[in-house]
């Protein structure tokens, strides 16, 4: 069964190096169990969405409550997948600007029309977080 995964957590003193090694981590390691989603990093706090086999995202979720690189991982929605949302993207990563409005458009413009309200909402908000 395919799912989808919404989650944020906090960063712990990340850097810019941390932040690649990181993404360059996730992006082999998604490809590798067929993960595909997006990173938002805005300086102190993590959203990321995936999607993929329900077992491979269970595997994910536990090497991230692991890593000590951030804490008080929270998921926010986890639901079934039929279809993939972003079958392109083994890890994006959004660098997001420093006005509000402006990320809050960036998060928009990656979203496709039909994307669940509830979950652009979360996504939305996530940009107001400093």
């Amino acid at each position: 069964m395919m799912r989808q995964l919404l989650y944020i957590s906090t960063g712990c003193d990340i850097d810019g190096l941390d932040l690649a090694e990181i993404l360059s981590a996730s992006e082999r390691n998604n490809a590798r169990d067929q993960i595909t989603g997006f990173l938002v990093f805005n300086g102190r706090n993590f959203l990321q969405f995936v999607e993929g086999a329900a077992d491979r995202l269970g595997a994910l979720l536990e090497r991230l409550h692991g890593d000590a690189r951030h804490s008080g991982l929270v998921v926010l929605e986890d639901r079934p997948l039929t279809v993939r949302t972003f079958p392109e993207w083994s890890m994006r990563h959004v660098e997001l600007r420093e006005d509000i409005p402006g990320r809050r458009n960036q998060l928009e413009a990656i979203l496709p029309g039909d994307f669940d309200v509830a979950m652009k909402r979360i996504i939305l908000n996530f940009a107001a977080l400093n």
